[in-house]
């Protein structure tokens, strides 16, 4: 029997399992058929992979997908149930900040009711964030398309940013309930105030991410100016997203 390497934790070992991790023994590289089986094995397991996962993708992002590409998967929660969980999360939050932000200005107010029109993505930002994913690991791939990561791997680093991008939007709620208890009347948080949030999480998480990965072959200031300009286009493309969705 072949004596086979654990790309996690560097166990040898014989059997289609790792018995130091238990990590899968033919994990593959990252394409279309990965996400193709990662779609229901995600969405119905949930763990505490998951919040080590969302620490890490804050702390080290760049190591997390790199880990995750390089095969190293058993320590970290897969993609797609990842972003779908968020997605739920990020929703399922709004709308009880939105309630209680309701709840609370009718005491002040009780005539006071929500606008009834307002776009449908400024509902579902997190569906938003979703459609733009396949936008950006175009642009990253194209950016890249001389390295070793295909496109599906690309699609894989952009899944996980555009899952914690969601973390804004539950914070700029959290943050404008927080407000009204203060100032015990209507507040919203301006689009300028919200989009600076956006993109300063934004330009970490792609500059350590891409900064990380492609940090070899290239002296640093080349790198810097190459994400730079990658930023630079992302930036056009997530803009151009907002104003086609209403949200600008």
């Amino acid at each position: 029997m072949k004596n086979l390497t654990c790309k996690n934790c560097e166990e040898h070992f014989h059997g289609n399992f790792c018995p130091n991790c238990g990590q899968n023994a033919h994990e593959h590289r990252i394409n279309a058929v990965y996400f193709i089986h990662d779609i229901p094995h995600s969405v119905f397991h949930v763990d505490n992979l998951f919040f080590s996962t969302f620490r890490g993708l804050f702390t080290k992002p760049g190591l997390v997908i790199r880990e995750f590409l390089e095969g190293k998967r058993a320590r970290y929660f897969r993609p797609f149930g990842y972003v779908v969980v968020l997605t739920a999360l990020s929703t399922l939050l709004v709308k009880i900040f939105t309630f209680l932000k309701v709840a609370l200005l009718q005491q002040y107010d009780p005539a006071f009711q929500l606008p009834e029109e307002s776009p449908f993505f400024a509902h579902y930002f997190s569906l938003f964030i979703f459609l733009m994913i396949p936008f950006a690991s175009l642009v990253t791939w194209a950016f890249f398309l001389k390295r070793k990561y295909n496109f599906w791997e690309h699609f894989l680093a952009n899944t996980y940013i555009g899952a914690q991008l969601n973390f804004v939007w539950i914070l700029i709620h959290l943050l404008n309930l927080i407000v009204i208890l203060f100032v015990k009347h209507d507040f919203e948080f301006n689009f300028t105030i919200f989009f600076t949030f956006f993109m300063t999480l934004f330009l970490y998480l792609y500059g350590s991410v891409f900064g990380f990965l492609m940090q070899q072959g290239r002296s640093r200031l080349k790198l810097a100016i190459w994400i730079t300009l990658m930023n630079l286009v992302l930036f056009f493309v997530f803009s151009a997203g907002f104003n086609l969705a209403g949200l600008m």
